[in-house]
């Protein structure tokens, strides 16, 4: 394991709040994940008293440990906010061994460590319910307890906003389920799985699956895609015209995905286009050996429809054919919406300014509810897709904390 230096207990929040600190004009950020830990990052290094609520990068350790990350080692640090606790960084101090791509494992210690450094207080607690309170907010909190906090940062990821078609919805898990349910695909060993999507997480999914000794096709409504970044690998100036650290994107809008303050400049249907290009379903080129010839995909076919059948369950594609199979595994992505956040009090949803389920958001990721931010995927309508990756993480840190520091 990694080895860390322990911070004092004075940056753990171990001392007694003193009145400075007070909720009364503490800001929460609810989610531990990499944007949830980069903006209290930031908060903590403008002096803005800050508390964080979740389970340390919860939906990443959900994931397989099998998986890797999709994004490039340039793209993929947290951050605080003097770049100190970099990937570069954690190798330097604890001997860990950089390779690309970079894994679930290696990643998700890197994230403790990241979290150790900056010395974050996380009160591992879910938030119950977020209600507005005189000038400011009221959590209540999974243990009982309530808090006060005069700004709120809403960092709750993707996870929970996974997509499946209408038809596939209500069945049994047993026979249909979403990629980002499974923390293992050993129990799909000797069974027949359909794996539906084109995307990162579809096609690595079905390699896990054919890994563990499952039968597996893929079946893709379109062409599947592989990124393949010729020039990444060659360094010199060309590579770095080429692609920008930020990495989302093909080359060409990749420099403009890296701007998320000019995106939000953009006419908002110019943003809905180069967003649907930037990130199209596709996997990663250091995946393509794991799929190509392993695995059978049934391109250009859309699935109709599913029912419950004797052998498991009966799949209808486009085409006019069928396919039996024991386990249908639906890699549809995400879709994220403020109607999907649970916590969220109703009069409080009712303020907040939105189109298509995303909130519209000032430069500051700010809501049209004074106070209120929203970042990561839910941010993506206004910034463009760089909210998506670990890589938006930096600015938007920087931006909330600015603003959280202002008016504190």
């Amino acid at each position: 394991m990694p080895m860390s230096v322990a911070p004092s207990p004075t940056y753990l929040g171990l001392r007694r709040m003193t009145r400075a600190e007070s909720p009364t004009n503490t800001t929460a950020v609810i989610g531990a994940g990499p944007y949830g830990l980069s903006v209290a990052a930031h908060l903590q290094g403008r002096g803005v008293p800050a508390k964080v609520f979740g389970e340390p990068m919860e939906s990443w350790q959900k994931m397989p440990a099998r998986m890797a990350l999709k994004s490039v080692w340039s793209a993929s640090s947290l951050a605080d906010p003097n770049g100190a606790f970099s990937l570069e960084r954690y190798c330097r101090t604890t001997g860990a061994f950089a390779t690309e791509p970079i894994p679930l494992p290696f990643f998700l210690d890197y994230a403790r460590w990241f979290q150790e450094q900056v010395g974050q207080n996380v009160d591992r607690v879910y938030v119950r319910c977020l209600r507005l309170r005189g000038g400011g907010f009221q959590l209540a909190l999974s243990d009982g307890r309530e808090f006060a906090a005069a700004r709120v940062v809403v960092a709750v990821g993707v996870r929970q906003f996974a997509f499946m078609p209408q038809f596939a919805r209500g069945l049994p898990r047993q026979l249909v389920s979403h990629s980002g349910d499974h923390v293992d695909f050993r129990q799909f060993r000797d069974c027949r799985v359909a794996v539906v999507g084109a995307g990162q997480s579809a096609l690595e999914s079905a390699a896990i699956l054919c890994d563990e000794g499952a039968h597996v096709e893929v079946i893709a409504r379109g062409p599947v895609h592989w990124i393949n970044r010729v020039l990444y690998h060659h360094g010199g100036p060309m590579s770095r015209l080429l692609y920008p650290p930020t990495d989302v994107g093909p080359p060409g809008l990749n420099w403009l995905c890296g701007s998320p303050r000019l995106m939000r400049r953009l006419p908002a249907g110019m943003r809905t286009s180069i967003e649907a290009r930037a990130v199209r379903p596709a996997g990663a080129q250091w995946l393509r050996p794991r799929v190509e010839g392993k695995v059978p995909i049934t391109q250009f076919t859309e699935v109709l429809g599913v029912d419950p059948s004797r052998q498991g369950v009966r799949l209808y594609l486009g085409d006019g054919t069928v396919r039996d199979v024991d386990h249908v595994l639906f890699g549809t992505g995400y879709r994220p919406n403020v109607a999907g956040i649970p916590f969220l009090d109703s009069h409080v949803r009712e303020k907040i300014n939105q189109h298509d389920g995303f909130p519209l958001l000032t430069e500051w990721f700010e809501s049209s509810v004074p106070g209120l931010h929203f970042v990561g995927g839910l941010a993506g309508r206004t910034f463009g897709p760089i909210c998506r990756f670990v890589a938006g993480a930096r600015f938007t840190a920087q931006q909330v904390a600015r603003r959280a520091a202002e008016l504190n």
